[in-house]
């Protein structure tokens, strides 16, 4: 779940690179100041309602069930060991910037606000059945070129040695 961590980190920070370049230069800000604290306490309900959806098994809106469906990644493969951060991600936050500083329009706020929410409740629902299951979830290309879901095992942290070697008493 690391390529939707850093989607919605680079299309939030867009949103706001977009909001503080308006108001620095000048501008007029995207949001008026008496609808700020509505806009954040929708965008906070949207957080915790996106992800309790994407944490459940409800057809298409839940990821448990894609999730469980991984197919494990063979060790040699290393698909999982490849940064989440592209070059080609760099536009996430640039074009939300950009709309935000020319636009500076609520519903420009606020389409890249919710699809940044749902990538992050994506991405918290995702480590939490990472953190339950002991697994790692991934993003790796298959022989079609398409891209799907693989997990790998978390290796067990081994226990504790005194300085002779042995285990503890």
């Amino acid at each position: 779940m690391h390529h939707e961590l850093w989607a919605s980190a680079m299309i939030l920070t867009g949103v706001a690179v977009g909001w503080a370049a308006a108001v620095g230069t000048g501008q007029s800000p995207p949001v008026h100041s008496g609808a700020v604290d509505v806009l954040v306490t929708f965008a906070l309900g949207f957080l915790v309602l996106s992800t309790v959806l994407r944490a459940s098994r409800l057809k298409r809106v839940g990821q448990v069930r894609e999730f469980e469906a991984a197919a494990l990644l063979p060790d040699s493969d290393g698909s999982g060991q490849r940064s989440a951060l592209a070059p080609r991600m760099l536009g996430l936050m640039l074009l939300p910037a950009l709309c935000v500083f020319v636009l500076r329009d609520i519903a420009i706020v606020v389409v890249p606000l919710m699809m940044g929410l749902d990538w992050l409740g994506k991405a918290v629902a995702g480590a939490g059945w990472e953190r339950m299951k002991g697994r790692h979830l991934w993003l790796a290309t298959d022989p079609a070129g398409s891209s799907v879901l693989r997990c790998t095992t978390v290796s067990p942290t081994p226990g504790t040695r005194t300085a002779t070697g042995a285990p503890p008493a």
